[in-house]
């Protein structure tokens, strides 16, 4: 007789369900033989290389109508539980759902290489250990884990043996590895969300992990300091607030996202040291206002020792126009950058007015040499018609001769229409085809 896989919600307690030893698989081939055995094939085929984002509950369903395909789903090498499985049980009570993915795994039958645990109605609880023990191995690749209710979840141990693991996602976790933890060696991609570690522990994982291509950290927890060493790293997005953070032997880096955010209400300026002259083959840049105080308290040159070839997209958040070393930051990175196609700056609102203007600030740092042939579209934002701001938009217009489009987003509040628009049209052009267009 064929073994009958035991119902999702029947009532066994977890104890139980740990107890119990996994069947043996039964036979596949029938009174059909060679033909049973290439049905099993194909449909195994269709299965373990279908799209990712099928719910596991479709395969589950179809085991009920298909004898064949009752062994197939349990062989599936990427168990996902994310909200499109919880779609289908989202009246399901807490227990009852943990008990649905022991009985899972229980079923299933081969390698597990890629596991995600993400649902809205899982809290952190002591049960989860087990969960992650059983996918623990040697064949875990991707593993994504998500808790969004409840305490911070500590991670057990038998997470950092996971040798062959290339893909980490985590969320509200805290992150302790055991001694003697020599680092996650094949790691491609490491996105931290609201986990807690420690400053010097997430530097040695972040070394540790030589092949890492992909660095996502959020955090709303403060850092004193943090150390990235990448000698393959290319994406970085970095959300926290951090005062000091060093850059050492990333010269692959092509995308690179900071925001430094501030504790209370004030700003404090981070040390920012390195990255600049550590990003060679940087093709997109995205910094806040912290970040840019942090490289001009760091000294500011009229352009960088290495030239950035390949920049072709700036971000920059909370920009105040009238603080000359910021504005000094900017210059150096548009005069260091050939190949710009793409500005993006969003002014500090009520700030740059507030603060004494030096007149002749862009003629002090502007190279007079400096040319934008690669620029296509500047978007400011926030704009308040301070001379600061304007200024900085006459030296792109006038050096920019394929510009197509300058947008400029006014602040709402206090800002005389009428007066700006007049004065950036008598702007010189250095292209006939810069469309300027305002939106207030």
């Amino acid at each position: 007789m064929a073994y009958e896989y035991p119902s999702p919600l029947l009532p066994q307690s977890f104890t139980e369900l740990l107890r119990r030893q996994p069947p043996s698989r039964p036979p596949l081939l029938t009174e059909r033989g060679e033909v049973q055995r290439k049905v099993q094939k194909r449909d195994g085929s269709i299965v373990d290389h279908g799209p990712s984002g099928v719910s596991l509950i479709q395969p589950m369903r179809t085991s009920l109508l298909s004898r064949k395909w009752r062994y197939v789903w349990s062989k599936l090498p990427q168990l996902v539980f994310d909200k499109k499985f919880y779609r289908d049980l989202h009246r399901t009570t807490h227990a009852k759902l943990l008990m649905i993915i022991y009985q899972v795994l229980l079923c299933h039958r081969g390698p597990i290489i890629k596991f995600t645990l993400s649902l809205s109605g899982l809290e952190s609880c002591s049960e989860i250990d087990q969960l992650i023990l059983f996918v623990s191995s040697d064949d875990i690749q991707d593993f994504t884990f998500c808790i969004w209710k409840g305490e911070l979840f500590k991670l057990p141990s038998s997470l950092y043996s996971c040798s062959q693991l290339k893909h980490l996602n985590l969320r509200s976790c805290m992150l302790k590895p055991p001694p003697g933890f020599e680092g996650f060696t094949r790691l491609l991609s490491l996105h931290l969300h609201e986990v807690v570690i420690a400053d010097d522990v997430l530097s040695i994982l972040i070394s540790s992990c030589p092949l890492l291509e992909d660095l996502t950290v959020f955090s709303s927890t403060g850092l004193d300091s943090l150390e990235v060493v990448g000698p393959n790293l290319k994406s970085i997005c970095f959300e926290a607030h951090v005062r000091s953070i060093c850059f050492k032997n990333t010269s692959h880096l092509e995308n690179v996202s900071i925001y430094l955010t501030a504790e209370g209400n004030e700003l404090e300026i981070s040390s920012s040291v390195g990255l600049l002259d550590s990003v060679p083959e940087i093709e997109f840049l995205e910094l806040d206002f912290c970040y840019v105080k942090g490289i001009a308290a760091c000294g500011v040159p009229m352009r960088l020792p290495t030239t950035l070839n390949n920049l072709k997209y700036i971000m920059l958040y909370d920009i105040c126009f009238g603080q000359r070393d910021v504005v000094a930051v900017l210059i150096c990175l548009i005069c260091s950058s050939p190949n710009l196609e793409e500005i993006t700056i969003y002014a500090l609102p009520n700030k740059t007015s507030a603060i004494p203007i030096v007149q002749d600030f862009v003629e002090v740092h502007v190279c007079s040499d400096v040319s934008l042939n690669q620029l296509r579209k500047v978007d400011m934002k926030n704009v308040s018609g301070t001379k600061p701001e304007l200024e900085f938009i006459k030296l792109l217009l006038a050096k920019s001769s394929m510009l197509e489009t300058m947008l400029i987003k006014l602040n709402s509040e206090d800002v005389n229409e009428l007066r700006i628009v007049k004065e950036l049209t008598r702007f010189r052009r250095a292209s006939p085809l810069a469309e300027m267009k305002f939106v207030n």
